[in-house]
């Protein structure tokens, strides 16, 4: 596997987020994932809790400053005590009234206060002691990042080859971008899209917008019949947990466990901090034009992230169910982007304008990952190119590079994964395969690389 490849770059040894992350995001999934009553995950949670002082102190011995990125501690000190308040205030108010739950209660919180406790001493000392002495790199390498791509995703790109492929992606969506200003009148597509970036809902209908225009697009990807939907699918749409928002701008989605009962799915919508600046929070809010929200509840929701997602979860193979790959996930979900503008559903031209805008962010992506991953680009460099070239508002460009850092060869797959498709689907057109058996059957195949994808389908 091509995981392999970064077992020398040693991880544990330089991200101060994974100790702090394994206590929070244990806390929350708890609550979330279905796979057994509420009052018994909370019971078991609890046992956990009590481990997490030790966890962090584990954390300590094990970072090393001279490999510790700056930037990754950065990072870390906005999630933990976003984590310590999430276990302090909101895991609390999660506890059922019910007698079990009465049961549980007082030690899940006595053990949730000493976990935040713990969380809240591993911040001050990232403040204090490791943040003035971190002077590690977050990249990983040309060689593991050229491993990554053929090992794990089975392409044969070579580090230069694929920025070459993203900034041909990038030239060529801006001219595209160009040609549909001059169809709105406007002399540069970016006076176009600031224009569009001014209507966007208020903080406090943000999510109930989401929720809309999720519903909107199920119905629509209903009455198309692009694929099936499965039976006892259900898309919940909230507010991002704060945790989380320090790495995810915009929106993201969180699928139901591989082997959970459920099909439940989330869809996570980024709100301001309440200690945003009233600049930063109208540049957040600005990320979330009224006309691009569509885009991306078409990529997150339906037929994207949760229609793919939950049918994966639904494969007989127990392998297929587990293992996921991002160029078939996050290629999928810019894909449908493409085909609901090609079915009419996407094509206005504020929404138009505003999709082929997030084109050109995810071509920016390949350029930029390739530079971090090999070293060639400096974290300060890639936010500067995500604001330039791909008009990203600025605090929404440092969060998304902080991801990137830590997420190698995933900021590529979406562009890449578009790709595949499209090409698998050119084949399928050429063997007379209508829209939805194309669908349903790459569908059907679970979140297969492309190319084991083609095999499976009989379309190589």
């Amino acid at each position: 596997c091509g995981e392999r490849a970064l077992f020398v770059f040693e991880r544990w040894r330089r991200d101060p987020g994974m100790y702090a992350d394994l206590i929070t995001r244990s806390a929350y999934y708890a609550l979330v994932r279905e796979h057994a009553p509420l009052e018994q995950r909370l019971a078991v949670l609890a046992e956990r809790l009590a481990q997490a002082p030790a966890v962090l102190d584990a954390g300590r011995l094990n970072l090393a400053s001279a490999l510790v990125p700056p930037e990754w501690v950065a990072i870390a000190l906005r999630t933990v005590p976003a984590g310590a308040r999430f276990l302090r205030e909101q895991l609390p108010a999660a506890v059922p009234d019910t007698a079990l739950g009465r049961a549980v209660r007082s030690t899940l919180v006595s053990a949730a206060a000493a976990a935040a406790d713990a969380l809240d001493r591993y911040a001050a000392w990232l403040g204090s002691d490791l943040a003035p002495v971190a002077t590690g790199s977050f990249a990983i390498g040309r060689d593991a990042f050229e491993a990554l791509l053929k090992e794990r995703e089975l392409l044969e790109y070579d580090a230069p080859a694929l920025r070459a492929f993203g900034e041909d992606l990038v030239r060529e969506t801006e001219a595209d971008l160009a040609a549909a200003a001059k169809g709105l009148g406007d002399d540069d597509w970016r006076d176009s899209v600031l224009r569009f970036k001014q209507d966007h809902p208020g903080a406090d209908e943000l999510v109930a917008t989401y929720r809309a225009e999720m519903e909107r697009s199920r119905e629509a990807v209903r009455l198309a019949q692009l694929a099936t939907i499965p039976y006892g699918e259900d898309l919940v749409v909230e507010a991002m947990p704060e945790f989380q928002r320090t790495t995810y701008p915009y929106a993201a989605y969180v699928g139901a466990a591989p082997f959970e009962g459920s099909r439940r799915g989330r869809c996570w919508v980024s709100v301001p901090d309440a200690d945003d600046d009233p600049r930063t929070v109208r540049e957040r809010l600005e990320g979330h034009p009224r006309a691009g929200i569509a885009v991306i509840a078409c990529h997150e929701g339906y037929p994207g992230h949760h229609l793919q997602l939950t049918v994966a979860a639904d494969h007989a193979s127990i392998a297929r169910r587990a293992i996921r790959s991002n160029l078939m996930v996050e290629g999928w979900g810019l894909y449908v982007e493409e085909l609901m503008t090609e079915l009419g559903y996407l094509d206005q031209p504020d929404t138009g304008m505003l999709r082929l805008k997030d084109l050109l962010w995810r071509a920016a992506r390949v350029v930029v990952d390739v530079g971090l991953s090999t070293g060639e680009m400096s974290f300060d460099a890639a936010v500067t190119y995500m604001v330039e070239r791909a008009k990203l508002e600025a605090p929404n460009a440092v969060a998304e590079v902080r991801r990137y850092t830590q997420t190698p060869t995933q900021p590529s797959s979406y562009a890449l994964g578009r790709r595949a498709i499209l090409e698998l689907r050119g084949r399928a057109r050429a063997k007379g395969w209508g829209m939805r058996l194309f669908h349903d059957k790459i569908l059907n195949a679970a979140s297969l690389p492309p190319a084991l994808l083609a095999r499976d389908t009989g379309l190589e």
